[in-house]
């Protein structure tokens, strides 16, 4: 039962953080949706271009492009979801992952800083002034 609770607070955790980054996006373009909205269409979208991979996988001339035409689904979905066009989807898609791809890099730098300030004495020569 605790893994079934589990796993509900997981998927609504992960469907409200991707819905952020898709907010962030939407709102660059000036569209208004809620991010719970957003984070439910990127699940729904993913769900459709991992199908079409899979199909497109075992197709043996559509091999290579496979990848392109997940992203190309994906796309549509965001873009029959969200009710946008599929260049507006491209913009929100990028938009998301670069604050994305930013958020973990500072993420990733404070956890550094901070973990750097309990390292031995090898490391223990940083300035004082980076501790927190």
């Amino acid at each position: 039962m605790l893994e079934f609770i589990g796993f509900g607070i997981a998927f609504l955790i992960s469907v409200f953080i991707s819905g952020f980054f898709l907010w962030i996006g939407l709102k660059v373009i000036g569209k208004n949706r809620g991010v719970i909205e957003a984070g439910l269409a990127n699940f729904a979208a993913g769900i459709f271009a991992i199908a079409i991979f899979c199909v497109s996988a075992m197709i043996p001339f559509l091999v290579i492009s496979a990848p392109l035409l997940a992203f190309l689904a994906y796309l549509y979905g965001l873009k029959t979801l969200l009710k946008i066009s599929m260049f507006e989807a491209f913009i929100v898609s990028v938009v998301a992952s670069i604050v994305f791809t930013i958020v973990v890099f500072f993420i990733a730098m404070i956890a550094g800083i901070y973990l750097f300030s309990f390292a031995p004495p090898p490391y223990s020569h940083m300035p004082k002034s980076i501790h927190f």
